[in-house]
């Protein structure tokens, strides 16, 4: 069977990817070629391999497009979103406490913004 001009092309290119010693990757990157074209007429041009067949014209024609649809059905609803009955695996931390003499206590919630505490801190000690 005759080789088509992109057979002998890849078989080329192939040749040169053998003797250069480089991986896929390399000879594609300086090639500048693309790695999975590369890949495929790797495959398809190894040696060894029974040569392809050509395929056989369809019989049937394609499925039309009432035939299978081309989006499923979107359901929206109205509402708040539902929320799932499951106890949380970890439990919240506890609120950090700061009691200062008998003038302060204050509770600082996990999550805190450090920032604002010191702002607070500094405000109930009157600090500059």
């Amino acid at each position: 069977m005759a080789q088509s001009s992109r057979e002998i092309y890849w078989s080329a290119i192939l040749a040169d990817f053998r003797r250069s010693g480089m991986t896929h990757v390399q000879f594609c990157s300086a090639r500048r070629i693309s790695l999975h074209s590369f890949r495929t007429w790797l495959y398809r041009l190894r040696p060894g391999l029974p040569p392809r067949r050509p395929r056989a014209p369809r019989t049937s024609p394609p499925p039309s497009v009432a035939d299978s649809p081309a989006f499923l059905p979107v359901h929206v609803r109205t509402g708040p979103p539902a929320v799932a009955a499951v106890a949380p695996l970890i439990a919240p931390a506890p609120p950090l406490e700061l009691v200062v003499d008998d003038r302060y206590h204050l509770r600082v919630p996990a999550g805190f913004d450090p920032a604002s505490l010191h702002r607070l801190l500094d405000a109930l000690e009157r600090r500059p």
